[in-house]
């Protein structure tokens, strides 16, 4: 046992209830053993009963109740109300997957009613003990780790209609236990150093696949980036480009480069060879890890890279001999050195990324160990996941979502991943669900939509969890995986520059048509924008604050000034949002997608949302404000149906409650909407297109 904040335990308090996450039959012993305080521990009268439990039950210190009564609650709440410290799991039940479950709305009513201080405890570790629900994988000796969080003060929702109430607070609960989570686990370290504790941990069982065949345990994974690793250490300079797709290969060179503390620059190839080259020349890379056959499907000529050296992986074989793989088997057993941790190295820069350039010119976005893991620990604390799940990650390792969330976050829930090469394979990613059984699936709104026109209405038969991110999910999307599979795909929403999530819904806290709540360990302020209504203050420019935002923007220091300087770390994410009373979040638009129509402001997002599907599903519509002489600005549509009509939008937008202003003037087809590699419209070349 590691117990963590005992100075935390309260000596003098009027009325307190404990609360803590519940994984195994120890958690109530253990927190009534060590918190040394008088307290009551609730339990299921159900439970309580069961003939390997009844015997320990007939005690002074367990309450049994009738979870299915609510009147049995009178009885808890006067206990407190006397000054008795009651310990109650919110949960009900202990955890099957590991992760949290459900909080009972019982729990909430408690502590509002009795206006009880709250100490929070997180357990951890254990649900690998034999006392868990855990499938297999159970341990006799475990460690676990008691943290004892800072006393919360008494909930207070006067201001909350009181039919709510008991709602809310147990929301705010839940919310407690996942910052708890986030906490407890989010503690300084590098990504090269979790990486050679997890993949110690998880030893021989599965961590990446791809479509080559190629499949490595945990423990082969450490042995290849130790071997990798060496190679590239050899460089001497610090940071080395990435321009591979998503294989295990790329994945085992992206662990070498962590243990060996290099940072790894992702190309992204979907911008164009003028855009590549603007990024390497930003990052001043001389050698970039690449693949012939690779180069030749993105249509790329080596002389793109002239003056920098070229590693071809095809090459490495011949290379990395005998020696070099004993070496590194060696090197993965006694891994010691490597797990040293110095006092500013999660603050260095672990990755190189490049933002869209859906706008403008790509920049180059720093993100340091801290950043990524914290936004992996931030996920994690509202995802239930866990090393039952398999990833489908084919969002492209060069996008902060495929690498945060579908290349690394795996890894630290000790699930297993398929990485596949390309995301606009639409019948090819239905069928590996199928074979492989693959219970994850991530991707942006154009790619699900694919997914879903081209699988078998059994091929997802085996998904838990669809997540949307990048764009906004379309109606027409989540319809279809509802009606047609049976799964409802949850969105989230975040940016390059936040390693990437913000909010995110979840399986127990979801609301259509939003993106979910603030993560775990993020501050976040609404600033006013001029001509946006701000509705009493529940709309505006979104700024956000956390361990998870960027070090700032490669040679940029226009840009990190205003960040850094004038905004005081406050991340600008130049997005127009609304949160609800419930406190999820939506998106009203892109701040540089409102248009100025005789004085009002109008959302080109919101008026894409409005169209979306009103041709068909194969068909897109795009609106683009073009300058017009006598408003100053006009919208047109932008599209790939040759038959569209004016009077057929103005008709939609009217029933959706949009003005007239917000209605396009003209339309313009086009064959192919350009886009990037990560699913967007390519906003720069549509409007050199409309301006030419």
């Amino acid at each position: 046992m590691k117990i963590r904040g005992f100075e935390n335990i309260p000596g003098d308090f009027k009325r307190l209830i404990i609360i803590s996450n519940h994984a195994s039959l120890l958690d109530g012993l253990i927190i009534w053993a060590y918190l040394d305080l008088p307290l009551k521990i609730i339990v299921n009268r159900g439970r309580a009963q069961e003939w390997f439990l009844r015997p320990f039950m007939q005690n002074e210190y367990t309450v049994p109740i009738d979870t299915m009564n609510p009147y049995a609650l009178k009885g808890i709440i006067e206990k407190v109300d006397h000054g008795m410290p009651l310990l109650i799991f919110p949960e009900g039940r202990i955890t099957r997957t590991g992760n949290l479950m459900r909080v009972y709305e019982g729990t909430g009513f408690v502590a509002y009613m009795t206006g009880a201080e709250i100490l929070p405890v997180y357990l951890d570790n254990t649900y690998s003990t034999i006392f868990s629900r855990k499938k297999k994988g159970k341990k006799i000796f475990a460690p676990i780790t008691m943290t004892i969080g800072k006393v919360r003060e008494p909930l207070s929702l006067e201001h909350i209609e009181h039919k709510k109430r008991k709602r809310e607070a147990a929301d705010r609960i839940y919310q407690m236990l996942c910052d708890m989570y986030y906490e407890v686990h989010n503690e300084p370290s590098t990504l090269g150093r979790e990486l050679v504790r997890i993949c110690k941990k998880n030893g021989s069982r599965t961590a990446y696949k791809d479509l080559t065949g190629n499949e490595v345990s945990y423990k082969k994974a450490l042995r290849g980036a130790f071997v990798l690793g060496r190679y590239f250490s050899k460089f001497t300079e610090k940071n080395i480009g990435v321009l591979l797709p998503n294989l295990t290969l790329t994945a085992l060179v992206f662990m070498g480069l962590q243990i060996f503390k290099k940072v790894a620059v992702f190309l992204n190839y979907s911008t164009g060879p003028g855009a590549l080259i603007h990024a390497m020349d930003l990052a001043d890379l001389n050698t970039i890890v690449t693949s012939r056959q690779f180069l030749d499907r993105i249509k790329l000529t080596p002389s793109l890279f002239k003056g920098r050296r070229i590693v071809f992986v095809e090459d490495l074989k011949g290379v990395l001999g005998i020696k070099e793989k004993i070496m590194g088997l060696i090197e993965s057993i006694f891994s010691f050195s490597y797990t040293r941790l110095g006092p500013d190295e999660p603050k260095e820069t672990a990755v190189i990324l490049f933002t869209s350039g859906s706008e403008g010119l790509p920049k180059g976005v720093c993100l340091s160990h801290e950043n990524i893991i914290s936004n992996i620990h931030q996920a994690l604390a509202r995802i239930d996941i866990g090393e039952d799940d398999y990833f489908l990650s084919a969002l492209p390792i060069f996008h902060s979502f495929g690498l945060t969330i579908g290349t690394i976050m795996p890894l630290f829930a000790g699930a297993k991943t398929f990485l596949y090469v390309s995301p606009l394979h639409y019948r090819a990613i239905p069928e590996i669900i199928y074979d492989e059984g693959c219970t994850l699936l991530m991707g942006t709104n154009t790619f699900l939509n694919g997914y879903g026109r081209k699988a078998h209405p059994y091929d997802l038969h085996t998904i838990r969890y669809v997540y949307c991110g990048a764009e906004a999910l379309s109606d027409a999307v989540f319809e279809k995986y509802a009606k047609t599979f049976g799964i409802r795909v949850m969105s989230g929403y975040g940016a390059t520059e936040c390693a990437p999530i913000l909010t995110m819904n979840s399986a127990l806290e979801h609301e259509y048509g939003t993106v979910g709540k603030i993560l775990s360990g993020i501050e976040y302020k609404l600033v006013p924008t001029e001509g946006i209504d701000s509705k009493n203050g529940t709309v505006g420019r979104l700024f956000v604050k956390g361990k998870n935002v960027m070090k700032g923007y490669l040679k940029n220091e226009k840009a990190n000034q205003k960040f850094l300087v004038e905004d005081e770390g406050w991340y600008d994410t130049g997005d127009i949002v609304e949160v609800t009373a419930e406190g999820f979040l939506k998106i009203v638009g892109r701040l540089k997608r409102f248009s100025k129509i005789s004085g009002e402001m109008i959302s080109l997002t919101a008026v894409e949302e409005a169209l979306a599907g009103l041709f068909g599903e194969r068909k897109e519509t795009v609106v683009m404000a073009v300058e017009d002489e006598r408003k100053g600005e006009k919208l047109v549509l932008v599209t790939n149906y040759r038959d569209a009509e004016l009077k057929t939008i103005r008709e939609r937008l009217r029933e959706k409650g949009f003005s007239d202003l917000a209605c396009p003037r003209d339309i313009i087809y086009m064959k192919e909407i350009p886009k990037l590699g990560t699913g967007k419209v390519d906003y720069v070349k549509l409007k050199e297109f409309l301006i030419v």
